[in-house]
């Protein structure tokens, strides 16, 4: 996933930077660093972005609000 591709993913989920790093388990610098091109975004957490893209793509914005709920 490049840099362009986890602003874009991000986005479309509608969150923030820290709110997504807290949801795949990473600190919550490391996202600004992808968009930077500080860091590499590995493939677990990459795999688990577009998993979140997916299920956004898939359900209507209220039941994967639900989910995201459950999930913080």
């Amino acid at each position: 996933m490049t840099p362009d591709e986890y602003e874009h993913a991000r986005r479309v989920l509608g969150l923030s930077h820290e709110k997504l790093a807290e949801m795949i388990g990473v600190d919550r610098r490391t996202p600004f660093r992808w968009t930077r091109g500080e860091n590499r975004i590995r493939e677990p957490q990459a795999r688990l972005v577009r998993l979140l893209v997916l299920l956004r793509l898939t359900v209507n914005e209220r039941k994967f609000n639900e989910i995201i709920g459950e999930l913080s």
